[in-house]
């Protein structure tokens, strides 16, 4: 018995502990039907707080960058001279041109500014979005308002140092939104000390949901992924932890897996033997492998009582699913990745990873911490790929039912939040609204 296989508890299945999901076929009806893409964007994604971004984009008071969120709006997050962060419309309180924007109106910027200034008529507002100067005043009649004239705030609070928006006056605030479960295991968590920053973005022509079902089972890798594994099928599934060994907590609307791993290889001297084409030899050479360096760094601290929840034996990494469609995976090894999924229709998303380290402080180092990011950018496309042949084809609509497994329990999960968010959305009357403008995000 491999020590992989030796991993295995002997429990028996997950998806029993939820009879509320039952265990039967599943309709993928709410993964390319237009209508139910429009009610959850009303239900889901405009009510719910949705990442932007992190505190480390704005470093300085001044700073700034822009989202496009289609659908939803483009706005600007500002750190104010005063410290405070704050999410703006980004459009112009005049003739609604877009106030932001370098050669392209529609790709995102970044870069810092005492105010803002439209390209269209030279209104200038403050990084809290008030209007600041009006170009020709004498123009224009007495129904002026100086006191509404702004770009409107979006809300805006930070958790963690993740900046987060929501488009509706009437959510609860984030940290409640969150719970004190997710809120407590996540910010024992040093991100401060994770400032070596790598990011990877795509479009994806597949419903998002599909594009996080991709993260949400372990059945996939020694088939998707085989040849990092083994070239043999056979043997790549004897590398794949036994479905009994992770642990599992649905606390809705949110979700956690904790999943094993191998332990790092040992130090040894001398080499690694000669060049081969092969992806055992390239991690021995530069110490680092599918589930991060080998070389743990001792300075970090991140490993807390808060870390590995279901004491998972070679415990690897907790994956904290954040409703709707962030994951923020805390690794053991020294790191941490987040997977965002933002769509823009029924039938495409944009997929964002990003992977921070603490600063290498020597160049081995630096080459495993590279070698980490390219081994998950490429699981990443591979991922894509079965996203968009699965769109293409439950599409069709020759299927009406699909068939999970027990180790599909989490997208069955998701979707069962998804279809309840949807079903008890409120009337369109109740639409989101903007919110008055002096709401700034701060850390908490």
């Amino acid at each position: 018995m491999s020590s992989i296989q030796k991993l295995a508890t002997g429990r028996d299945k997950y998806t029993l502990d939820y009879p509320e999901l039952g265990t039967g076929p599943v309709s993928y009806e709410d993964s390319y039907s237009e209508e139910f893409y429009q009610a959850e964007k009303e239900a889901i994604f405009k009510r719910t707080w949705l990442k932007v971004g992190r505190v480390e984009q704005l470093p300085r008071n001044g700073t700034f960058f822009t989202r496009e969120l289609k659908g939803l709006g483009s706005i600007v997050v500002t750190r104010h001279t005063d410290g405070e962060i704050y999410a703006l419309y980004n459009v112009c309180a005049h003739r609604g041109n877009k106030v932001v924007w370098q050669e392209h109106p529609a790709e995102e910027s970044k870069g810092s500014a005492r105010q803002f200034q439209c390209k269209y008529h030279g209104w200038r507002y403050g990084l809290d979005g008030k209007c600041s100067y009006v170009t020709k005043r004498d123009q224009f009649f007495d129904s002026l308002p100086d006191d509404k004239l702004a770009m409107p705030q979006v809300r805006c609070e930070v958790f963690a140092g993740f900046i987060f928006v929501n488009f509706s006056k009437d959510a609860p605030p984030l940290r409640e939104f969150l719970g004190e479960k997710l809120v407590t295991e996540i910010e024992a968590w040093p991100f401060e000390k994770f400032t070596n920053h790598w990011s990877f973005r795509t479009y994806v022509k597949g419903n998002w949901k599909i594009g996080i079902d991709a993260l949400l089972e372990w059945y996939h890798p020694a088939y998707v992924h085989g040849r990092f594994l083994d070239t043999d099928v056979s043997q790549a599934e004897k590398l794949v932890p036994p479905m009994d060994s992770y642990h599992y907590d649905l606390f809705t609307p949110h979700m956690l897996t904790s999943v094993p791993g191998p332990p790092p290889l040992k130090k040894k001297q001398g080499s690694v033997g000669p060049a081969a084409r092969d992806m055992n030899w390239v991690y021995k050479l530069f110490r680092a492998g599918l589930f991060g360096p080998d070389d743990v760094r001792d300075d970090l601290g991140h490993l807390t009582p808060e870390r590995n929840p279901g004491e998972v034996k070679y415990w690897s990494n907790d994956q904290y699913w954040a409703f709707p469609n962030l994951s923020i995976q805390l690794w053991g090894r020294g790191y941490y990745i987040t997977y965002q999924y933002i769509p823009d229709s029924v039938g495409g998303h944009n997929y964002e990873v990003d992977i921070y380290f603490p600063e290498p402080k020597t160049v081995s180092e630096r080459l495993a911490q590279e070698l980490v990011v390219d081994s998950t950018i490429e699981f990443a496309m591979q991922d894509t790929n079965t996203v968009e042949a699965t769109y293409s084809a439950i599409s069709q609509q020759a299927l009406s039912e699909y068939h999970l497994s027990d180790m599909e329990l989490m997208i069955r999960q998701f979707h069962h939040v998804v279809r309840s968010a949807v079903a008890a959305r409120p009337p369109r009357s109740a639409s989101p609204i903007r919110q008055e403008p002096r709401q700034a995000g701060t850390e908490k």
